[in-house]
């Protein structure tokens, strides 16, 4: 077996994985191979992992996301699956809002599932928001919690604990409210436009369309809701996710210090 990281096509992220025995020069040795079942039905090696790794397949970490769900006091709806072959991700959106009068929107809170194959990330979750009029999502790691799923060497998980990191996070939702605001008051300027492009790692490509949708468009937050937009509805992978926190941490940390300073 080898370290190639060649595409393997698998469209279903709940097809079934395991972990194989690996061989160098005929010889069994102690790392662990991962495999995953292709579309074809054929089991194919996705990466290779030292010994001490703890394979946690999507499915069981979508049965222990589904009690988790079940057990708070919110409804949730799945709103979007993201999955490269190695990583995966899914989007939940609860009912638990709260309304920003300034801008005239709601914000409800919203939780991302992860998982790897590839070590890149552990069964985890990760609180986000969501602004109701558009179905943007802001992902802000600096300022919503993210919880690894705690296991035994048997994935028994502590849904009790998972539970009560989701709710604190509707404290951090309404964390939200006056930083979404501050950014409502600070004008959009070709200066702002220039300094926000400049200073985030988007894309140049985005660039174009983002300024063509801004329309009336006349502050800090509108051009944050027109590039999440961008983000939330036209960017895929997980490179995708990781441009949606770069500019959620950029405008609702950096930003809004910036305008209060």
């Amino acid at each position: 077996m080898s370290k190639s990281r060649r595409i393997i096509d698998v469209s279903d992220p709940l097809s079934p994985v395991r972990i194989s025995p690996v061989r160098v020069n005929g010889d069994f040795v102690s790392q662990k191979g991962i495999e995953i079942m292709n579309d074809d039905g054929i089991y194919e090696c996705l990466n290779i992992h030292s010994s001490s790794y703890n394979l946690i397949p999507n499915t069981l970490a979508k049965e222990v996301t589904d009690e988790i769900l079940d057990a708070s006091e919110m409804d949730w709806r799945r709103v979007k699956d993201i999955w490269t072959g190695r990583y995966w991700g899914r989007l939940y959106k609860s009912d638990a809002s709260v309304e920003i009068p300034t801008v005239g929107d709601t914000v409800s809170l919203g939780l991302r599932v992860q998982n790897s194959y590839d070590g890149s990330c552990q069964f985890s979750l990760v609180l986000m928001a969501f602004v109701l009029s558009c179905e943007n999502g802001l992902v802000v790691p600096r300022h919503f919690s993210s919880y690894k799923m705690r296991h035994t060497a048997n994935n028994v998980f502590n849904i009790p604990e998972a539970v009560n990191a989701i709710m604190e996070g509707m404290n951090e939702l309404e964390g939200l409210v006056p930083k979404i605001e501050t950014l409502h008051y600070r004008p959009l300027t070709v200066e702002l436009l220039s300094q926000v492009a400049r200073e985030t790692n988007l894309p140049k490509r985005e660039w174009g369309f983002i300024t063509e949708s801004l329309g009336n468009a006349t502050s800090a937050w509108d051009l944050m809701q027109n590039i999440t937009h961008r983000l939330s509805h036209h960017s895929n992978g997980k490179s995708g996710l990781l441009y949606q926190e770069t500019i959620g941490n950029y405008f609702l940390d950096t930003l809004v210090k910036q305008s209060i300073a």
